[in-house]
């Protein structure tokens, strides 16, 4: 058994632990009274490192007031997060009314805006929203968000992968929008996951229709990932890339995916804080702390997973 795995595994678990320790008494996680928004990924990772009573604890304290929509004023992206972890525990009281609130932000062409009423729509909400869709089984919101996503792949300007839409679909180019968001392919420290998330989501659903069709999009997103810098699948920003690579793993067996998600796994046991956290950018506040380590113990438990599932637990 290849050792990376044990390892990705037990600094998921310290990374939780980390975590758990600002768990407040009653269940619920803001430690701060002026940070509200920061307890998103909790249920998710806490789930998959089977601290199950810690993470039914703060969904309890969601689902007693249910003031999470004004919490997150309107975050599509965070609150993807958040039904997809608490759907994963059968939290259905909690997950269903903010997936339905989640619906109700797709535009007609397909995509998401980041937070509610912005005047763009963007590929890291849009993805990640349609990723949660399958888990309600709506693969009808998820396709529409992926024709959205597959409308990136056509840019104007070699070397650039503009990122965001108008919102009836027009990409968001520099002659459009002054500025116009995007990755610049040569350079390192890019936001990755606006790559890596649509190939995440072209991943599941193959998974969740058998279509090829989507295999082979997958494959669009994946070749153009290997396009960007030599640090794409080693820098903070490749997480969400990394899960769409052990997804594409199983989907394909194709190795270079297997590769990508054991070099960020790598990359993360590398940069792994004493106590369990990680920096991002060199922000050492605890929240960046905590957030990290929310994150990216689920990258590294969902590696462990997936990469481990073809080997013998002898």
């Amino acid at each position: 058994m290849d050792t990376r795995i044990e390892a990705f595994r037990a600094a998921g678990q310290r990374a939780v632990d980390f975590q758990l320790q600002f768990q407040q008494h009653d269940g619920s996680f803001i430690w701060d009274p002026e940070i509200r928004d920061a307890y998103h990924k909790q249920s998710y990772s806490w789930g998959l490192a089977g601290r199950l009573r810690g993470a039914h604890r703060l969904i309890n304290w969601i689902a007693s007031d249910m003031l999470v929509l004004a919490d997150y004023r309107g975050d599509v992206y965070k609150l993807s997060w958040m039904a997809q972890g608490v759907h994963r525990l059968g939290r259905f009281d909690v997950s269903h009314p903010i997936m339905g609130w989640l619906m109700q932000q797709q535009a007609e062409c397909g995509g998401f805006p980041h937070f509610a009423g912005d005047e763009w729509l963007r590929c890291l909400p849009t993805a990640w929203a349609g990723v949660a869709a399958l888990y309600f089984g709506r693969p009808e919101v998820a396709e529409r968000a992926a024709q959205w996503c597959l409308g990136l792949l056509d840019q104007p300007d070699e070397g650039r992968y503009y990122f965001r839409t108008t919102l009836d679909g027009k990409l968001a180019t520099a002659a459009l929008d002054p500025g116009a968001q995007f990755i610049d392919l040569s350079a390192p420290k890019q936001p990755y996951w606006e790559i890596g998330l649509p190939w995440l989501l072209m991943g599941r659903l193959y998974q969740a229709t058998g279509d090829g069709d989507w295999l082979e999009r997958a494959g669009r997103f994946f070749e153009l990932h290997l396009q960007c810098a030599e640090d794409r699948f080693c820098h903070t920003g490749s997480g969400k890339s990394s899960l769409a690579a052990s997804v594409h793993w199983l989907n394909t067996g194709d190795e270079r995916a297997r590769e990508a998600a054991l070099t960020f796994g790598q990359f993360l046991l590398d940069t792994q804080n004493a106590e369990g956290s990680w920096t991002v950018g060199g922000n050492e506040a605890l929240l960046i702390r905590i957030d990290a380590a929310a994150e990216f113990s689920v990258w590294l438990q969902e590696m462990a997973g997936m990469l481990g599932a073809g080997e013998s637990e002898d």
